[in-house]
């Protein structure tokens, strides 16, 4: 990939798209609006449509940053407040109540998030955890393609984000020199796997959005599935996302003495309960075994055939347990007389 396909294809992507959020969902939300603008108090002015202090629809997590369009993800402001802002995010604005930050923060777990790098019997509130940390830095949009030459792209595009991107642009050519790229429109840094790899993650860390506009073909473990994205924290920890289960990172390492003797240990008592309770259950089977023994020879005395797939299931169930405990399986019954099976 060369520069000019980079920028080609981040070109029809980095286009504003209106937000349209569904005729139930707009009801909605207008009927939780109150009288005043949760982001600046002023009053809200309904006889004007077009007025600065009408009430419109805003968004906690703008769609290009990959909020989702539901109705979780919008709220009610004056039109000023809402054309100062633009796309940015909410957390940019200047004292920003609690109520709009903490739904700011449950719209962000609806939105696209990147996978965690976190293993898969971590348990969803840790998931949580995880994205809420994460997300307690403003949102940002970033384009990466990774090539199988070693050559990589970042790009950040100035538009959007009300300094946000300004930012960022400045933290990577701090790190990493001077960009390949720069204009009003897009900064570019060209950068080798090694330092691609481990910029991508600081900028997943750091709540960005990176969106992949190319990737390597030959993926090697977790650091190269970068640009696979989730809508749902299930599917965070499951690792899956549109089919694909992202590997995890194995690391051994040495276990010391301490620990093996531990594990012996807990083996050893595990192996003595389990056989206290395979006893136990031979007991019962024996005990049941004799019953139905009994109950087959009163039959067969009053002339009956008697039940003999009762019988069967019983003595099965005791050689079955007897096996269990002892490794073999005797033709004696417990009581000392010859197995009802063979004589049915």
């Amino acid at each position: 990939m060369t520069l000019d396909d980079f920028l080609a294809a981040v070109a029809p992507l980095d286009i504003r798209r209106p937000l349209s959020p569904p005729s139930y969902a707009r009801r909605k939300i207008m009927a939780t609006a109150g009288s005043t603008c949760p982001l600046c108090s002023a009053t809200y002015d309904r006889s004007r449509s077009n007025g600065p202090q009408f009430p419109v629809i805003a968004s906690f997590v703008h769609t290009f940053l990959g909020g989702p369009l539901v109705a979780d993800n919008f709220f009610v402001c004056c039109r000023r407040c809402q054309q100062i802002r633009a796309s940015a995010d909410l957390l940019t604005v200047d004292n920003l109540p609690d109520d709009l930050a903490s739904q700011r923060l449950a719209a962000l777990q609806l939105s696209v998030n990147h996978l965690c790098a976190l293993p898969p019997s971590t348990s969803l509130p840790a998931f949580r955890s995880a994205l809420a940390q994460r997300h307690a830095l403003p949102r940002s949009r970033v384009y990466a393609a990774q090539a199988d030459d070693g050559l990589c792209f970042i790009g950040v595009s100035a538009r959007y984000g009300d300094d946000q991107s300004k930012g960022l642009a400045r933290l990577l050519s701090k790190i990493h020199g001077k960009p390949l790229l720069r204009d009003k429109r897009m900064t570019v840094y060209l950068l080798d796997d090694t330092a691609f790899r481990s910029v991508v993650w600081q900028l997943i860390d750091a709540n960005c959005w990176v969106v992949g506009v190319g990737r390597r073909s030959d993926l090697r473990d977790f650091q190269d599935y970068w640009w696979l994205t989730s809508a749902s924290v299930a599917e965070l920890r499951l690792r899956k996302v549109g089919g694909v289960k992202v590997p995890v990172d194995v690391v051994t390492r040495e276990v010391g003495p301490r620990a093996l003797r531990q594990r012996k240990l807990v083996a050893r008592r595990r192996a003595q309960a389990q056989r206290a309770c395979d006893l136990a259950d031979l007991k019962r089977a024996e005990a049941e075994f004799d019953q139905a023994f009994v109950r087959l020879r009163a039959q067969q005395a009053m002339g009956l055939p008697g039940e003999l797939d009762e019988t069967r299931y019983f003595v099965n169930r005791y050689f079955a347990a007897y096996i269990k405990v002892h490794g073999r399986a005797d033709t004696v019954t417990p009581s000392g007389r010859t197995c009802a099976k063979e004589r049915s």
